[in-house]
């Protein structure tokens, strides 16, 4: 039976067809825009030059103080800018890369059986954050205050967002990564005692976590299956579902005894110990009516939202718009160019412009009228589709004013 939180709301959760298909890698864009703020606290400070050569990892801002987190390339090429631009945070730096598509990279080497110490500097080292949606610096979350005593480490795989699958993917397809992440930050914390709350609609994210599980023996590990309600990723009842502690007001998650870290910070903590790879991508889901490729995408961070539509087509064309549009056009001409005699011919003229009409109006209603970085719940709506994708986007949704209404 699945556990739960008192309360909660049940919107519709629109995960279809995104949950089924296999993650692939969005195309690089020519030039990446890379925010030197994509988290919770202070900007990093840009450590590189216009005229740098950069490689993918290669260090471009470093953090500024414990909540700060180092930012790197996602491409390699030249810094040819540095812009100040709008997002969420307000006016923020932007480091401009034009991509060589050399795909050069500038990793770290791998750390074998490292210590709970060199766990904790990779993670600081390779700006690993929250993933989930907050951002907050991972390394700062693990550095628990000496009165604290944790002793369980929750890994967060609700995902209860409408629309937003990224996580459910990645644990289908990278459940063996995801726990050895896990078993790295419980290392780093000094904890034996890992659970892993997956919400009920994800049945097989959960078996796919056991099967890894029982063939490593990795007993130490718990797959726990939530009901399935928002929000039951949220920390706090997200704590008390799994472990009936709760958080005293105004204190974190370790006045409990518990760290919470999302799955795909797990995943990202895995390829920084044992790739060496800092985080320069991340998986979004992208998705809505006013997009036609739906489904999750590795996406470099620093992408623009207008690079994510033109790869994978906006359902509104507003070439095929224009298209239709003349040839009513055409045929309207045609038909005053006809006698009244031909009356067959004008009454299928008029058919045919009819339903062209028809197939205008149903493109205009799939337009976009509104893009939202992460989920319809807890996202925020873009102010414009330059906008980039940064390590807290979840899911980059291009909704139609149908959506809109209906959210």
């Amino acid at each position: 039976m699945s556990i739960r939180f008192p309360g909660g709301v049940h919107p519709p959760t629109n995960k279809h067809f995104t949950d089924k298909v296999y993650i692939s890698e969005l195309t690089p864009a020519p030039k990446v825009y890379v925010p030197v703020l994509q988290h919770i606290g202070k900007p990093a400070i840009i450590c590189v030059n216009v005229g740098d050569y950069v490689k993918i990892g290669t260090l471009i801002a470093k953090a500024d103080s414990d909540i700060s987190a180092n930012i790197f390339s996602p491409v390699s090429g030249k810094v040819s800018g540095i812009e100040t631009k709008l997002t969420a945070h307000g006016e923020v730096q932007h480091i401009v890369i034009d991509n060589d598509f050399s795909d050069q990279t500038d990793f770290l080497p791998r750390l074998e059986n490292p210590t709970p110490e060199e766990i904790l500097k990779r993670i600081a080292d390779c700006g690993i954050v929250g993933m989930g949606g907050a951002g907050f610096p991972t390394v700062a979350k693990l550095n628990v205050p000496k009165d604290d005593k944790v002793d369980t480490l929750i890994i967060n795989g609700a995902e209860c967002e409408p629309y937003i699958t990224a996580d459910h993917r990645i644990m289908l397809e990278y459940p063996e990564q995801i726990l050895k992440g896990a078993r790295y930050i419980a290392k780093a914390l000094g904890v034996s005692n890992i659970i892993i709350g997956v919400e009920d609609n994800k049945k097989d994210a959960i078996d796919t976590l056991n099967k890894i599980i029982i063939k490593n023996n990795y007993s130490e590990i718990k797959v726990v299956s939530l009901k399935t309600k928002y929000p039951q990723g949220a920390e706090r009842q997200l704590i008390y579902a799994l472990t009936k502690r709760v958080v005293p007001a105004m204190s974190l998650p370790s006045k409990a005894g518990v760290i919470v870290n999302n799955v795909h910070t797990a995943l990202a903590v895995y390829y920084a110990v044992w790739e060496g790879q800092p985080l320069y991508k991340r998986v979004v889901t992208v998705s809505g009516g006013a997009v036609k490729n739906k489904g999750n995408y590795w996406i470099r961070i620093g992408t623009a939202y207008k690079d994510i539509l033109e790869e994978c087509k906006a359902a509104d064309s507003r070439e095929n718009i224009k298209i239709k549009q003349d040839l009513i056009n055409q045929k309207q001409a045609q038909i005053e160019r006809l006698d009244g005699s031909q009356f067959k011919q004008v009454k299928q003229l008029k058919k045919e412009i009819k339903a062209l009409q028809k197939e205008t109006e149903e493109l205009k209603t799939a337009q976009c009228a509104l893009i939202v970085n992460g989920g319809p719940m807890m996202g925020e709506a873009a102010k414009s589709d330059e906008e980039v994708v940064t390590a807290t986007t979840t899911a980059v949704l291009f909704l139609t004013k149908k959506e809109i209404n209906n959210v």
